[in-house]
């Protein structure tokens, strides 16, 4: 490319364009790597390059490329035509982005070519931001070209966005010869790039010439580092408030992955710079350390790879090839203990810094070089790292192609994971949340020394080349610009125009012809260096160099590995203590972000340490449910068991307890301690700004451990599979069980509330109200509803067969002796079904505490609603039968009478018009040819049976609440036996029943039997008061049935009857209280009377 020589040197505004050219190249690269992303991904890749009936026109493109001929070929592209808008429409910013990059190319190779033409000297210690600027666009360029050559489908995309366009316009785009050319061109992507870099050669070698000090000094062994003591402030302890000072201070830091890419990039595709044995021997060195180089973000090529392609098709390079490719085997071998040292090293190291300065803040302010130093060095080892990661096992095919048991033996497969490396990743990010911390502190620091000694030490070397410097009127007024904004800095300072100025002053004196020569006044050049580097860290330049340094951004390219190493992190109980720091990295994912590409969005926020400690509080969890479990008293057995068989080995609970020393470790031992490691990670942080979003750990985990509650109670109150065979019903966890599992995670819950202290009463209380519900907060079944399911289904329905019996003097369901016999006689294993096992006081009160008055209260209210079901029904069988019963009612005083109408519904074949309730049959009858008789006394001893359960519920509720609340139920209990009204009483009858005390008159089965005759039609009040008159009168002369029916015999030690007919007079008082209170009319008593008359 020819380049005319500009006269005036401020014209060529090689700063300018460095910088512009630097931050286009990024922000192509970003929008090249997305699309290479996309082509490669069958979900987002433009749909067209699948579509069949483009199959033949694909081809051809491909084919033909980059050769465009509509007219030769229409019936090739006819199916193009078809979709020629939507093909245009989808795939323009796919093809634009193309032609940006061509237009981009055409402007760097042009600056490279002026550069070149002027004589550009540059220098790294000197014009230290044109020299890593220009390296910096060399890269860049590089990576670009060889990005795109790996972009799937390009030449198809181009092709049918080029076909398309000449079909609806009629012509071809004006871009696409030489977009086509680019990407022909660009197929093997180094050999292009040797040619269009050969003609700047002499400026990239000086560029690397001046590298080589600087990059010998930074890419030593962990040994050297340790013996130089390169970040330590303990070394020289006489100098430690001293500010740092070197000749190149701004290259103390500098990242050595940067430099590498430097010089492997321009040397490899500058292959005349091997001739010179210092570049050689740079590039060696960088091969030693890089086994891979990165392009893009996660997108990375092999050292060796891209130096061979270069060299194989030059004359006379044999040699050299076979002495690169025995240092690319040697670095196999050593590179990865050479990392594995120096990440070892810089543990200990930063961790000696962290602590010495969270100790002495003070010290960030004349000691900031080591910070960036040491963060430096760091993150360059965590990109290595991440780099080789994925391509380890392709480079030790490269070292034994043929003999993997060779590379099992070296040992080196798995050279690339450290256990060891969040400790690294948590000081990194330690000294960066504290240099962020002390961002006042050190900006005052170098507010005040620059103004104290940058600016004087400016002052005065410029004023010794004022006179006959050579200087033109431009350059001076640069110069004099940077000192004047120095000498007046101030905290809101923008710095941008005084770094601006001195690149332009680097760029304008860097040229051939400039009379200034730089080198000759290098003091100066030092010293203005050093100020802008002080000077970055006042205002928003200590932000750029925390991204420098210290930016890990990288990990949000590489999911998996991050997910790995987090994971890796959890499992090891020696690291866990540092997992937060995956966490801050998180905070860094927006920082790639180009406002070139503004679609692209970070994807990646973990949060798995709250997660892990669930984890592992759930098995702190499982040791204290087996402690409980343990000291049960139905363990006695077992134990009695053992001991008569002469089995002593057996551990009694809390054995451990009587331990005289810490050994052994138990299980329950290495949780806690592993429960207090991760809890001391997420103590460290209060709150992470991640994405514009705050993220508070305790909250979070907080969440997680209510989320862990509710699912591991709904887990564990299903019986397993074994258990559940060992069962003739499908039963769920005794209450007991369940109170006894509460107390292990309670008991758990405060072990971990001394290592993280949170709002434990609030967790509790919010995960007991939530197991009172019907739904819990992720809309699941609670315990609750599990348990009144099971009650009123499973328990009341085997009650209603007369399979259980109510016990008022055991005060629990008790099996029926009659029916005393396992379900599955087959099965020697199969337990038979004990309901007070389920029933008993202990078991109620259990329940009650688990579920609380809320859950009682909702298992009460199904219970009503039961109770008012078989109520309508037994109004059903009245109002078939109204005329006898209203017979019956007048003539109560003559027996004959009552006998004819007994008799008349004891042997009615008419079957109930409507079953309310599933639990209606009964042992002693068939479903057919029930009389009315039979089904209403059915039905109340259904009554009963439900309000005995109930009566047992309130009871063990208000045994609860006498522990719990004593003042609050003794209150009410007072004010239940005070003299008051009776009608008064019955109006905190809702306190009452969540609180287990009964009243004459249940108010809620009241409201229940009105809302059910409204729906079925009795909303007539008169109506509904006649029809429950007469069912009082129905039951009345129902009762001497019962005397007839072998199964109302009384068994005196357990107070039953075998069909449940004892339960008979619970059922008469709860619905003669409700029904005739609902009328309100104050006959109660008349109408109890009636019914004994």
């Amino acid at each position: 490319m020819s380049y005319k020589t500009v006269a005036d040197s401020s014209q060529l505004k090689f700063a300018e364009k460095l910088v512009i050219l630097n931050d286009r190249a990024v922000g192509m690269l970003t929008r090249i790597y997305n699309m290479k992303k996309a082509c490669a991904d069958p979900k987002s890749q433009p749909q067209f390059l699948n579509d069949k009936t483009l199959e033949s026109a694909i081809s051809y493109i491909v084919k033909r490329f980059p050769v465009i001929d509509i007219k030769r070929n229409s019936t090739v592209y006819s199916s193009i035509n078809d979709m020629k808008g939507n093909i245009i429409k989808k795939l323009s910013l796919y093809y634009y982005t193309f032609v940006d990059l061509l237009d981009l190319k055409d402007a760097i190779l042009q600056l490279f070519t002026a550069m070149d033409a002027n004589q550009c000297r540059l220098n790294i210690n000197q014009n230290l931001d044109l020299t890593t600027s220009f390296l910096n666009l060399v890269v860049n360029f590089c990576s670009l070209m060889v990005l795109l050559s790996r972009v799937d489908d390009r030449k198809t995309v181009l092709g049918l966005y080029a076909a398309a366009y000449d079909i609806l316009h009629t012509g071809s785009e004006t871009s696409f010869p030489r977009l086509g050319q680019m990407i022909v061109d660009y197929e093997q992507p180094f050999k292009k790039l040797s040619e269009d870099l050969g003609l700047s050669y002499r400026v990239i070698s000086s560029a690397l010439e001046s590298l080589k000090e600087t990059y010998f000094r930074r890419n030593i062994s962990a040994e050297q580092q340790r013996d130089s003591a390169m970040i330590s402030l303990t070394a020289n302890p006489r100098h430690m408030l001293y500010a740092a000072q070197t000749n190149t201070i701004a290259c103390e830091y500098m990242s050595l992955d940067t430099m590498d890419r430097w010089i492997i990039f321009g040397v490899s595709l500058c292959p005349r710079l091997l001739s010179d044995p210092s570049l050689l021997q740079l590039f060696q060195k960088a091969m030693q350390h890089s086994l891979a180089v990165r392009l893009f973000r996660d997108e990375t090529i092999f050292t060796f790879s891209m130096i061979s392609t270069v060299l194989e098709p030059l004359k006379n390079q044999n040699k050299l090839l076979n002495e690169l490719k025995e240092i690319n085997i040697l670095a196999i071998q050593t590179c990865g203990h050479l990392h594995a040292h120096r990440r070892h090293f810089l543990r200990m190291a930063l961790k000696e810094l962290y602590l010495l300065l969270v100790d002495e803040p003070g010290l960030l302010g004349p000691k900031i070089l080591f910070v960036w130093m040491g963060l430096s060095m760091a993150r360059d080892e965590i990109q290595w790292l991440l780099r080789h990661y994925d391509v380890w096992q392709q480079l030790l095919l490269q070292y034994s192609p043929a003999n993997k048991k060779a590379i099992q033996k070296s040992g080196l497969q798995n050279i690339v994971v450290d256990k060891f490396l969040p400790e690294l990743l948590y000081y990194l990010t330690e000294i960066r949340n504290l240099v962020l911390k002390n961002s006042d502190l050190i900006s005052s620091y170098y507010i005040q020394y620059i103004a104290g000694y940058d600016a004087p030490l400016l002052t005065e070397l410029s004023q010794r080349f004022s006179g006959g410097s050579g200087l033109s009127e431009y350059e001076q007024l640069l110069i004099h610009s940077c000192i004047q904004a120095l000498a007046n800095i101030s905290d809101g300072i923008d710095s941008r125009g005084v770094h601006l100025d001195w690149f332009r002053f680097q760029a304008l004196t860097s040229i051939g012809r400039s009379t200034f020569k730089l080198q000759v006044h290098a003091n100066f050049a030092v010293a203005m260096n050093t100020a802008l580097f002080h000077l970055k860290h006042i205002g928003n330049g200590l932000d750029e160099l925390l991204r420098e340094t210290s930016d890990l951004s990288i990990y949000c390219f590489y999911p998996r590995i991050f997910d790995l190493h987090l994971r890796n992190c959890l499992d090891f109980p020696l690291q866990s203590r540092f997992s937060i720091t995956f966490a801050h990295i998180c905070a860094h994912f927006n920082s790639p972000l180009h406002e070139l590409c503004p679609e692209e969005n970070d994807t990646i926020i973990e949060k798995e340490i709250s997660r892990k400690i669930v984890d592992i509080f759930s098995k702190v969890c499982a040791d204290g449910q087996q402690l409980v479990l343990s000291t049960e008293p139905r363990a006695c057995a077992n134990m009695f068991a053992l001991e008569f068989q002469g089995k002593n080995e057996m551990k009694m609970p809390g054995f451990e307890s009587i331990r005289q020393s810490g050994q052994p470790i138990s299980s329950n031992d290495s949780n806690n301690l592993y429960l207090g490691e991760l809890c001391q990670a997420l103590a460290t942080t209060k709150e992470l700004n991640i994405s514009g979003h705050i993220f508070v750990p305790r909250e979070f985990l907080f969440h997680q451990l209510e989320k862990y509650l509710n699912t591991s109670l709904l887990r564990y109150i299903h019986l397993n599979n074994e258990q559940q065979q060992q069962q003739p019903l499908e039963c769920p966890r005794r209450p007991s069980e369940m109170l006894a599992f509460l107390s292990a995670q309670l008991n758990a819950l405060q072990h971990l509330d001394i290592f993280y202290n949170f709002d434990l009463t609030r967790l509790f209380n919010d995960t007991l109200l939530q197991q009172s519900q019907r739904e819990d907060a992720q809309g699941n079944e609670t315990l609750a509803e599990i348990y009144s399911k099971w009650y009123l289904e499973v328990l009341l329905r085997k009650a209603s067969t007369c399979h259980l019996l109510y016990s008022e003097h055991m005060q629990s369901f008790v099996n029926n002796p009659s029916l005393d016999t396992p379900v599955n006689n087959t099965n020697s294993s199969t337990q038979l079904f004990r309901a007070e096992r389920f029933t008993d006081p202990r078991e109620l009160r259990s329940l009650s505490q688990i579920i609380g008055p809320f859950g009682i209260k909702f298992m009460e209210e199904k219970l009503v609603w039961h109770i008012a079901s078989q109520i309508t029904e037994l109004f059903k069988i009245v109002r078939e039968h109204n005329e006898q019963l209203h017979i019956a009612r007048v003539n109560y005083d003559k027996p004959e009478k009552l006998k004819e109408i007994v008799t008349s519904l004891s042997t009615s074949l008419d079957s109930p018009s409507g079953s309310g309730h599933k639990n209606e049959k009964r042992s002693t009858n068939t479903t057919h040819g029930i009389s009315p008789l039979d089904s209403m006394l059915q039905r109340v001893i259904i009554i009963g049976e439900i309000c005995a359960f109930r009566d047992m519920l309130f009871s063990a509720l208000n045994d609860v609440l006498k522990q719990r609340a004593p003042f609050l139920i003794n209150s009410l209990s007072s004010l239940i036996n005070s003299p008051l009204d009776e009608l008064q009483k019955i109006n905190i009858g809702e306190a009452c029943a969540a609180s287990g005390f009964k009243l004459d008159v249940d108010l809620a089965l009241a409201n229940a039997i009105k809302q059910q005759a409204n729906t079925n039609g009795l909303d007539d009040p008169n109506e509904h008061y006649k029809i429950s008159c007469l069912l009082i009168v129905f039951i009345a002369i129902s009762l001497p049935h019962l005397a007839l029916n072998p199964q109302s015999c009384y068994k005196a030690s357990l107070s039953v009857t075998k069909n449940n007919s004892h339960t008979i007079p619970l059922a008469v008082n709860t619905i003669t209280g409700a029904l005739f209170f609902l009328h309100q009319r104050g006959d109660t008593a008349e109408r109890m009377h009636e019914f004994l008359a």
